[in-house]
């Protein structure tokens, strides 16, 4: 038997379902309605288990595994307890899947009941908040009609060329130079797939999904359990495609952001304005791992395109002598990963008139450590 409410139990004031004396209830104003019986089940256990858990704003893919149970679970009965902040109630839902059917959604809004018996146990489910704003919590109860219990290892899902799961250190070199392997989290563990590095054509980042091009084995899913792991893990695939003769397990994850090498003056021109450092100039040229605030001089006539005007390619050309990252080697600075804004706060694109502006980054390593920094530009005729 299996209880799935998609629509929210208490709808208007005058017109809701509700539980009385172990029946539902339809009220309609002041009456009942209609009554659905269900005080006359009874549902034999030999272990019960009951558990709160919280689904972050936006968290996928929660395995359940059933409080610990694995897969013997014969009842299931979850209620969920939305945060008072989210009103919309087309919002207020969770979407689930069963283990053995990744890509059917199912969905509940207010309670969900499952039940099973000794010969059709209730497959494992992954549980979904879709609210991006706002956490759920789910009270959540399940039962065993024997004493057996059995910890829940994914096999299903992790085959083929999707994995699910997966933590960045999960990643290991296998043949030093030639191939890597992905584990699971068993004692010990256990290999989930190989992959030829010379195989690998491409990495793709969607989300926390990383899908690789194998030239042998076509489309690889790894989907990680947070987006550090998704990012952490783009970033040590990298860099062991470049650099094959790196064992993997002797890499610290990837915290360092790239660092901004400044000319010491404008255009690497000594007769114009020198590119200061918390005011300062006796060590120049700086660069971003000294701190995070820097300014100078830029003169419209003498430097700008056609003696009137600075783009933010220009900008580049007279600001920045190279953007090197310690895991990702040089990175080539676009006009889109800086941002110009005016005393006023506005962004522009470009500058044409004196005055006070910011130039900050939006720059980031493929490991997504972003460069915090920024360079007070003076602009003169």
């Amino acid at each position: 038997m299996s209880i799935a409410c998609s629509a929210n139990l208490f709808g208007s004031k005058t017109q809701y379902i509700k539980l009385s004396g172990g029946d539902f209830v339809a009220i309609e104003g002041s009456d009942i309605r209609e009554r659905l019986i269900l005080s006359d089940i009874r549902i034999p256990y030999k272990q019960v288990l009951k558990s709160r858990i919280i689904l972050n704003a936006g968290q996928t893919n929660y395995l359940l595994n059933f409080l610990g149970l694995g897969d013997n679970a014969t009842f299931l009965a979850i209620k969920a307890v939305y945060d008072p902040k989210s009103v919309i109630e087309a919002d207020n839902y969770i979407i689930w899947n069963y283990s053995d059917n990744l890509t059917r959604n199912n969905y509940f809004a207010d309670m969900m009941v499952l039940t099973g018996n000794s010969a059709h146990r209730i497959p494992q489910i992954y549980l979904t908040n879709p609210n991006a704003k706002y956490p759920v919590s789910l009270d959540v109860m399940v039962g065993i009609i024997d004493n057996n219990y059995s910890i829940f290892t994914d096999t299903f899902n992790q085959y083929g060329s999707s994995f699910v799961g997966l933590e960045y250190t999960d990643i290991h070199s296998h043949i030093m130079g030639q191939s890597i392997v992905v584990k699971d989290k068993s004692a010990p563990p256990k290999p989930l797939t190989y992959m030829t590095l010379n195989d690998i054509n491409s990495i793709e980042l969607s989300g926390q999904i990383l899908i690789i091009d194998d030239s042998s084995r076509g489309s690889i899913f790894l989907q990680f359990l947070t987006q550090y792991d998704t990012h952490q893990a783009h970033s040590l695939l990298n860099y062991v495609i470049e650099n094959k003769n790196v064992n993997i397990d002797t890499l610290p994850p990837d915290d360092e952001a790239p660092i901004i090498y400044f000319y010491s003056n404008v255009g690497d021109d000594p007769s114009l304005d020198y590119i200061e450092f918390n005011g300062g100039t006796s060590s120049v040229p700086y660069d971003t791992s000294y701190g995070n605030t820097f300014s100078t001089t830029i003169s419209l006539t003498q430097s700008g395109d056609d003696n009137s005007y600075l783009d933010k390619s220009k900008l580049i050309e007279l600001l920045i002598d190279k953007v090197s990252d310690e895991r990702d080697g040089d990175i080539n600075m676009m006009p889109s990963d800086l941002v110009i804004t005016t005393d006023t706060g506005d962004m522009i694109d470009v500058i044409s008139e004196i005055g006070s502006y910011k130039l900050t980054f939006n720059l980031c390593d493929i490991a997504h450590n972003y460069v915090d920094a920024f360079v007070d530009l003076n602009i003169i005729t």
